[in-house]
């Protein structure tokens, strides 16, 4: 299966990763460990009661006998003092607060430097000059000044994206300002492909996701398969099963409609979790072993760029027709409208079917793209009377216009622009 391609160093840092652990103390023992007079807590900062623009601070476990005591980690707001430590350079109780950092020369907390800040920033100044569109979002950026873990086109979707803002596998129907989507399976597959050295020979499986970016409800590692957490990915209690004798719709955690793949929990034993995707890499892996052990050089065969699955085990949102015309797909293989490109077009080339996939997602309300022939976003949507300049994930770029000839992007496309 292709979990088997998982190498040592991989399994360790999965397991470590969602393996939970607790360290309990006895029930009741702070309670008579504190009545020592030796034993009494010392005064906490104030600043985790307080949580507004000039006090901040995090709860943590104190560094205490069995946490007993509260602790409180102030945290410095901008052009506060602050410390870098070492030897001569003085002592804090607290650090600075989220998205800051402590600067070398002034010794105080000061902005980060990252390419999410850099973005904020630019909206920002767009923003003063009236010059941002009604359907951009302004960048969020988490406490280390990287990008969220996913980006949003209002009224459309949400996609996961990695620390510098790229789009990562795992896309939903926007719901709203307050929407969350985490984003932590599609992260971690994303991490394991940077951290893989590239002369690997043969490519390595991480856990399985589900189309949201979270991950599958049940995780198999060889033949063993147990529940995890979906947000986490920790492991969820004992229960497990040997895919020799059962297949996984025998764990208490299995769901029908996340199950791609249904067909390999048929017939008798033994079962696979293992898509046709990975079989394909499989089946290449033993051409290539058995044949280098005949003595064969298969340096012209040690490929798998055509080979590249999904983290939920598919192949990709590209289909395949036996004329050789590609047309866009959906996770269970069935055809989305009718988007195709014919071999040597540049609609062939460049075809991502990202619009074609979030029609696919949305309803009938919301303001829908405009999708090309091969399904990718038209560079230029418009709604309710005015048009946008938008990238290749549908996101607007710059202010929208009423007069279409009046946007920065239809000088490339001219008059030409609503046919692609």
């Amino acid at each position: 299966m292709a979990e088997k391609n998982i190498v040592l160093f991989l399994c360790f840092v999965t397991n470590f990763l969602i393996v939970h652990s607790d360290v309990l103390c006895e029930w009741g023992f702070c309670t008579e460990h504190l009545k020592k007079e030796t034993n009494k807590c010392r005064v906490t900062p104030p600043d985790c009661g307080y949580n507004n623009a000039t006090h901040s601070g995090l709860t943590l476990p104190s560094p205490t006998v069995c946490n007993c005591c509260e602790f409180c980690l102030p945290l410095y707001a901008r052009g506060n003092e602050c410390s870098l430590g070492g030897p001569g350079d003085g002592m804090t109780i607290g650090r600075c607060g989220h998205g800051l950092t402590c600067d070398e020369v002034t010794r105080t907390c000061v902005r980060m430097k990252t390419k999410c800040h850099d973005a904020q920033d630019d909206y920002d100044a767009r923003f003063a000059r009236g010059e941002v569109g009604a359907f951009e979002r302004r960048p969020y950026c988490d406490g280390r000044g990287k990008y969220a873990a996913f980006d949003c086109v209002p009224t459309q979707t949400c996609f996961c994206q990695s620390e510098e803002g790229e789009r990562l596998f795992g896309e939903v129907v926007y719901t709203g300002a307050l929407q969350n989507m985490p984003c932590r399976c599609s992260r971690f597959n994303y991490e394991i492909m940077k951290t893989i050295d590239k002369n690997t020979p043969f490519p390595v499986a991480g856990p399985r996701c589900t189309s949201d970016g979270n991950f599958n409800p049940i995780q198999c590692l060889n033949n063993t398969c147990h529940c995890v957490n979906r947000i986490t990915g920790e492991r969820l209690g004992s229960e497990e099963i040997n895919l020799d004798n059962e297949p996984i719709t025998r764990l208490s955690c299995y769901e029908k409609q996340l199950d791609l793949f249904p067909d390999l929990s048929e017939g008798d034993p033994p079962y696979s979790t293992m898509s046709p995707c990975y079989k394909s890499i499989e089946d290449k892996k033993s051409i290539i072993e058995n044949g280098s052990k005949n003595g064969f050089i298969m340096d012209y065969f040690n490929t798998f760029d055509d080979l590249e699955c999904l983290p939920d085990g598919t192949s990709g949102r590209i289909g395949m027709l036996a004329n050789g015309s590609k047309v866009c797909i959906n996770d269970r293989n069935e055809l989305i409208g009718d988007y195709i490109a014919n071999p040597n077009t540049s609609e062939y080339n460049n075809m991502d079917c990202k619009c074609a996939l979030t029609l696919s997602l949305m309803s009938s309300s919301g303001s829908r793209p405009i999708c090309c022939r091969n399904g990718n976003f038209r560079q230029i949507q418009c709604y309710r009377g005015r048009c946008r300049c938008v990238d290749s994930n549908g996101r607007q770029i710059g202010k929208d216009e009423q007069n279409v000839r009046n946007l920065k992007c239809f000088s490339e496309l001219g008059n030409n622009w609503q046919h692609c």
